[in-house]
């Protein structure tokens, strides 16, 4: 059996770089068995060779050199393991994190192509939406979008729930079909249901709701086929004004998708 491996050698054999045996000297983690004072070079012995390889495949589980330096100093079983287990959870909480936002990104995406789905303008169809969670603000009588923008925006960095960059109003169903749009809430949509109670937060039901667009914030829309069709009813429970981006620069005249509530005239 060969005796000592130059360090060019190891790192060849045991698919290293020799900047990182270097590294492991240095840091007092693994140090060749043989340096040779005269010309610097450095030897490492066959029964390094575990050691080398129990520091990569530690190091491919994401342990750190320094969490590796107190495993092979204490050298029992119990110490790995333990490690093994903080790192299990840090990679639990590591992947929930990349899954909620994958989660994200594929909302956005379906949120931009939203609008493909339709079209047209100003034309009724229906659509069914599952229960839906939102946190929101009054739409006071003197507010500016301003206003009621910063009021919002206060509150979501106040409370920090998990919420969709999707705003909306919750609108008064007499303005609506008279063609003045008279919004009573603004919001934006949670990502989930809260665990909390709060007069700010609200549960919009799933359901059948008749949807229409328009750009309610201009003149380019129309609401007379709601006011025919709601005629003999009651008004609806929900109007909420979903806001869709069609672009990145001006967003006040943006088109939105109006939702009105049916079950609850059906029952």
């Amino acid at each position: 059996m060969k005796e000592l491996y130059s360090i060019g050698d190891t790192a060849r054999i045991m698919g290293i770089s020799v900047q990182s045996l270097r590294n492991y000297s240095n840091l007092k983690l693994l140090e060749p068995q043989h340096i040779d004072y005269e010309t610097g070079y450095r030897y490492y012995s066959f029964k390094q060779f575990h050691y080398i390889d129990r520091i990569k495949y530690l190091r491919k589980l994401g342990l750190s050199l320094t969490e590796i330096d107190e495993i092979l100093k204490d050298g029992k079983t119990d110490k790995i393991l333990s490690y093994l287990e903080i790192q299990k959870e840090r990679l639990a909480r590591e992947l929930a994190e990349i899954e909620d936002t994958y989660d994200d990104i594929r909302w956005y995406i379906d949120y931009f192509k939203y609008l493909d789905r339709h079209h047209f303008d100003n034309i009724p169809y229906v659509s069914s939406f599952a229960t839906r969670y939102l946190m929101y603000v009054d739409y006071l009588p003197d507010d500016t979008v301003e206003s009621v923008e910063t009021r919002l925006a206060k509150l979501k960095s106040r409370e920090n729930l998990k919420h969709r960059r999707q705003y909306g109003y919750i609108a008064d169903f007499h303005n609506l079909i008279n063609k003045k749009f008279v919004p009573n809430k603004y919001f934006i949509y949670l990502k989930e249901k809260p665990l909390v109670d709060a007069p700010w937060l609200m549960e919009l039901p799933a359901g059948e709701y008749m949807c229409f667009r328009g750009k309610i914030r201009t003149d380019d829309w129309n609401p007379d086929f709601v006011a025919e069709y709601f005629k003999n009813y009651a008004k609806p429970s929900y109007i909420i004004a979903n806001e869709y981006e069609d672009n990145l620069v001006e967003y006040h005249a943006c088109p939105y998708e109006v939702q009105i509530f049916l079950n609850d005239l059906r029952e």
